[in-house]
């Protein structure tokens, strides 16, 4: 299995979503089951998914979490621009 940062697996599902109407029309209706379908694992219970998209006149931004307000193990979670895995398990996609 290939390991992909978040930066690649959020560029592969971008890239995805653009050319396959079908998987933009599930990660809009059901974006766990679309992701899971297409990273190859579950996300956990806990992680909430949202997905917006954009358009010229309704612009998104992402802004990161508040490192301060983290609490260690979270820290190691994103240590390594990992998310959605326990830290040493990595996040191995298909």
């Amino acid at each position: 299995m290939e390991m992909l940062s978040r930066a690649e697996a959020e560029q592969r599902i971008r890239d995805r979503a653009v050319s396959d109407p079908d998987f933009r029309a599930q990660l809009t209706a059901d974006p766990r089951l679309a992701l899971a379908a297409e990273l190859g694992f579950e996300i956990p219970e806990g992680v909430t998914v949202h997905v917006h998209e954009e358009t010229v006149y309704d612009v998104h931004l992402a802004l990161p979490p508040v490192t301060e307000d983290l609490s260690d193990a979270d820290l190691e979670l994103v240590s390594g621009g990992l998310c959605w895995a326990e830290p040493t398990s990595g996040i191995n996609i298909p």
